[in-house]
């Protein structure tokens, strides 16, 4: 009997599972999980997946590994402040992951659980008061999060119904989440972003959703390999091209003093016809 994985598409024989080292890893870290978290973990896990190449059972197991020891303790750490983090808010994550991949605002493969615990970190319950983070005594300045989630929930507030604005603000929470070198502050994320958005609208080539909102996606996309915090200069170098349908390109004017000379030449030579 064979199985396929609907992550990676790899096809194996039960056989060669079992007597597979990573495998038996793998099978073994699996069971470890409840069967809702475990099931949503493993589709997460293939956000690791390399484009032209397969997750081997080894790193998958190590990834689920990793995160083993949290779900069973129901909470995280992230930037020296405990956040609570029962099974609900892993599947959110996780899921939170898979629909940020899909709508394209991932670079993918993922190369660490940042993301994913930055996600966790701001959840919420949807029907009891939030649990109060708690501060851990060997960290000092157990603040960053929290103040970094009040920049990211101001550039929501500022971004409103405005196309630009809300991509500009997606891609900045983001790459805030990759905690990059040269971050902006997290109260100057807004100010930042409406300083981007001025320099985009001071262009020649002035942004149309029709057929630029994607473009901006893609170009924020390509700057999650950045080392430090890009400027609006890398994001303009990584615009793909303006793609028009045909069909929208406006029509060339008609010469209208070409067409009357034009018409002159035939009278001319009508004329002439009729004097032969």
């Amino acid at each position: 009997m064979n199985t396929k994985c609907p992550n990676c598409g790899a096809v194996h024989s039960l056989d060669s599972l079992i007597g597979n080292d990573g495998a038996a890893d793998l099978i073994k870290a699996v069971l470890e999980f409840d069967a809702a978290i475990g099931k949503a973990a493993v589709r997460y896990v293939g956000l690791f997946r390399p484009a032209k190449s397969q997750l081997t059972f080894a790193r998958t197991a190590k990834l689920l590994g990793e995160l083993l020891p949290d779900i069973q303790a129901g909470q995280i750490s992230r930037d020296g402040v405990v956040y609570p983090a029962p099974p609900e808010a892993w599947i959110y994550g996780f899921q939170t992951a898979i629909d940020a991949r899909d709508v394209g605002r991932l670079k993918l493969p993922l190369k660490s659980h940042g993301y994913l615990y930055e996600v966790i970190s701001g959840w919420r319950p949807s029907e009891t008061a939030a649990m109060p983070a708690t501060r851990q005594p060997s960290m000092g300045d157990a603040a960053v999060s929290t103040k970094l989630r009040q920049g990211v929930t101001a550039l929501s507030q500022w971004a409103g119904e405005d196309w630009l604005k809300q991509e500009i603000a997606a891609g900045f929470a983001v790459l805030s989440a990759m905690n990059l070198k040269g971050r902006p502050a997290a109260p100057d994320l807004a100010v930042v972003a409406e300083l981007w958005v001025q320099r985009l609208q001071g262009r020649d080539e002035k942004p149309v959703e029709q057929f630029d909102r994607v473009r901006f996606q893609t170009a924020f996309k390509a700057l999650q390999d950045a080392a430090e915090w890009p400027n609006v200069a890398d994001l303009i170098r990584n615009l793909p091209p303006r793609l028009i349908p045909r069909a929208m390109l406006e029509k060339p004017k008609p010469d209208r003093a070409k067409g009357r000379e034009e018409l002159e030449k035939v009278k001319e030579t009508l004329k002439g016809n009729k004097k032969c």
